[in-house]
């Protein structure tokens, strides 16, 4: 009987998703606020980033100045591959 107690443990492991290493997530989303502030001709403090997923190593993460809403397209180096303006 207790054989399904065991396995739970084991297939919930095997479904969770790897993501990207902790420490990468801090270097992306610097990246694309450096990147976005240059864009906007404004000092990186007015840009607030937040790290929204990752798909085969690319992350997306949001920037937001002021009301303006922006993603980056991140690689696992930290370059900013591509940014748009999803609201637009």
């Amino acid at each position: 009987m207790r054989l399904p107690f065991l396995l739970s443990p084991l297939i919930l492991l095997a479904c969770v998703e790897a993501g990207p290493a902790p420490a990468l997530i801090p270097q992306q989303e610097e990246a694309c606020r450096t990147v976005i502030a240059d864009h906007i001709r404004r000092p990186e403090s007015e840009v607030t980033v937040r790290w929204l997923s990752d798909d085969g190593g690319i992350a997306t993460v949001e920037a937001v100045d002021g009301n303006r809403r922006h993603t980056c397209a991140v690689d696992a180096t930290g370059r900013v591959l591509s940014y748009d303006h999803p609201d637009a």
